[in-house]
């Protein structure tokens, strides 16, 4: 706003429209600082999606210790889209490099173990022996 578009609004004192245009400069420059802060707190915000999703593939990957598996990452390298996902992290190489930082996939047993057909036969003993019970 200018000084000819105040007069035009109606402000007629000098004073006054010193005032204003100084307090629309002052507003100017405070929204180009406000603009420079979420800026940098949009970075920082990134920075943090990225460690995070990091973290979440070292722990998928099975890691021990995520400082110390974070400390062999070139975190430069790594990029992190909130469509695509992590770029540049190459997990197998670091399982390579440091393989007693990352436990051994371990398959799940169902079972006792015990074969079949003893375990059935343990339960017709146990079925026998409770029908004998109740006959008393």
């Amino acid at each position: 706003m200018t000084d000819k578009e105040l007069r035009e609004l109606g402000v007629e004192d000098a004073y006054v429209r010193k005032d204003i245009l100084a307090a629309l400069e002052k507003e100017a420059a405070d929204g180009g600082d406000l603009q420079a802060e979420l800026d940098t707190k949009i970075k920082e915000l990134d920075e943090v999606k990225k460690q995070a999703a990091v973290e979440r593939e070292i722990l998928k990957a099975g890691g021990k210790h995520v400082k110390a598996i974070l400390a062999l990452i070139d975190m430069e390298k790594v990029t992190y889209d909130e469509k695509k996902g992590l770029m540049g992290l190459d997990m197998d190489a670091i399982k390579e490099e440091a393989p007693y930082l990352f436990q051994e996939k371990e398959e799940k047993r169902t079972g006792t173990g015990a074969a079949r057909s003893s375990q059935k036969k343990r339960e017709d003993e146990i079925r026998e022996a409770f029908r004998k019970g109740l006959r008393r």
